[in-house]
């Protein structure tokens, strides 16, 4: 060749919330992806599966969501509940952790169906919001990032729109979220 190479290994991660597909595939894996979720109690479910699966060596977990961040925490809230209510009766039912009433799962899907994401943000509590998006103050973005890294992720994943305005958010989550992680 007439270049050099740079790693002779490529990194490869799984996306996936699924255990057999881990199992099947973590000779293989760096890494894997658990997307939509926000919640650090699943962690500890993944670190299992990949322990039981590779008890030889170390599988990263990265988790992610969508992030709204801005220095109205109310605001970030408001508008990142539009985007939730779409995912979140899907990945409500892969996370082991979560047990969504059925009618309100119902009532999400049927909402975002009609197109209505309005009705159906209305729905999404605080709380709820909390375990699949981040969404607030750049301290509390940054507090629940590092919730996720307590429970053992080892990389987290700020998802689009990042802020009311993307320029917005992503500048908050250089200037303010990340340099607080480093802190913590």
């Amino acid at each position: 060749m007439r270049w050099s190479i740079l790693r002779s290994e490529i990194p490869f991660l799984l996306g996936t919330w699924g255990a057999a597909t881990i199992r099947a595939c973590a000779s293989q894996i760096d890494e894997i992806k658990i997307g939509g979720s926000a919640n650090p109690a699943v962690i500890p479910h993944f670190r299992h599966i990949l322990t039981t699966a590779s008890p030889d060596r170390h599988i990263g977990i990265a988790i992610g969501a969508v992030c709204v961040v801005d220095e109205d925490g109310d605001a970030a809230r408001r508008h990142v509940k539009r985007e939730v209510a779409l995912y979140l009766p899907v990945v409500a039912e892969l996370d082991p952790t979560i047990n969504l009433d059925p009618e309100l799962a119902q009532r999400l899907r049927e909402l975002a169906a009609r197109y209505d994401y309005e009705g159906a943000a209305a729905l999404v509590s605080d709380e709820l919001l909390r375990r699949f998006a981040f969404a607030g103050t750049p301290a509390e973005v940054a507090e629940q990032a590092h919730a996720l890294i307590a429970a053992g992720a080892d990389r987290v994943e700020f998802g689009t729109p990042h802020g009311l305005t993307p320029e917005t958010g992503v500048r908050l989550l250089g200037e303010q979220v990340l340099p607080a992680l480093r802190n913590a």
